[in-house]
């Protein structure tokens, strides 16, 4: 097999949004907690890799509609993150907005990929997106991504 320059075996292929089936309150707002505030310099990225005896198809449909009646019960999930007006503290106003679905493929084995991937090109697996800065409204704090095929494979990251 031919050797592949490691920078461009990730490919996103599309982003979509998984929204809510039931609409939230308007005006819905919930403020960060003491443990909030202390994790705000900190991330988790989380990589699952599913071999294909588990998964022999994944179809991203019926994905998105668990999502979304899972998101109905847990609102802040899809909000935005924005700082209140009066004191510059975090808080998650509730929307409709939904969360970020990427779906990206990876031109490589799953074997081959865990012998071969560094750090950095393992972070193009992850659902990472900088918070702008100014204006953070549009910026969905939670992603999920999907891709496939990592042959034989699934790989998903929160």
């Amino acid at each position: 097999m031919m050797k592949q320059n490691k920078s461009n075996r990730v490919a996103v292929r599309s982003k979509l949004t998984a929204v809510s089936s039931r609409p939230v309150n308007p005006g819905t707002i919930h403020s960060f907690t003491g443990l909030d505030h202390a994790m705000a310099l900190h991330s988790v990225h989380v990589i699952f890799y599913y071999k294909e005896k588990l998964f022999s198809y994944f179809d991203l449909d019926p994905f998105r509609v668990c999502l979304s009646e899972t998101l109905s019960l847990y609102p802040p999930v899809t909000g935005r993150i924005v700082r209140r007006e009066v004191d510059g503290e975090w808080e998650v106003k509730c929307n409709d907005a939904g969360v970020r679905v990427v779906k990206a493929t990876v031109a490589t084995t799953l074997d081959e990929w865990l012998a071969t991937a560094d750090g950095a090109e393992e972070r193009l697996l992850t659902a990472w997106d900088d918070m702008p800065h100014g204006d953070s409204s549009s910026w969905s704090p939670y992603r999920i991504q999907v891709r496939t095929p990592i042959r034989p494979a699934l790989s998903l990251s929160f």
